[in-house]
């Protein structure tokens, strides 16, 4: 959190690869306003809605049970869904298990350069990778700022003009 400046007023969080709904959980604790996770076992989805009611936050929150890289072909106009506000920076979390680099490394370069495009400026995105993936499987016309966190590489940038 601290790699993409710690609080996030207003907001509207997207957890591409939301496993327990952590990221999204925490960034709203910083100041976003609401959050979109996506989780593909429905199981885990129902577990991030449990948890979301517990802490009170489930109106701030929508849950989908899907394959986000299906969903996100569909981008810009998918995201009209959430009725979001012109001005509204994202904040973009992509942190896939470490196996779809080597499965499906281009989907996911396709994916996250498509959720760039629709992101508005002042957008802050940030990626996972294991520390041996390359990062040139990352979009290469974006300005990442890579660094190493055994196991991890964390991958961050911020769409500007």
């Amino acid at each position: 959190m601290s790699l993409l400046g710690g609080t996030f007023k207003d907001a509207a969080v997207f957890d591409l690869f939301g496993g327990t709904g952590v990221l999204a959980f925490e960034t709203l604790s910083r100041g976003a306003s609401n959050g979109v996770v996506f989780e593909i076992l429905k199981q885990a989805a129902r577990e991030i809605q449990t948890n979301a009611k517990t802490l009170g936050i489930q109106d701030k929150m929508q849950i989908l049970q899907s394959d986000v890289l299906d969903w996100s072909d569909g981008l810009p106009a998918s995201i009209e869904r959430f009725q979001l506000r012109p001005e509204q920076i994202w904040v973009v979390f992509c942190c896939p298990p470490y196996a779809m680099w080597k499965s499906d490394g281009q989907r996911l370069q396709t994916m996250i350069g498509n959720w760039w495009k629709a992101a508005p400026i002042g957008s802050l995105f940030a990626v996972e990778l294991e520390e041996s993936t390359p990062v040139e499987l990352l979009p290469p016309n974006i300005d990442w700022d890579a660094r190493i966190y055994k196991p991890a590489r964390m991958a961050v940038a911020e769409k500007s003009l």
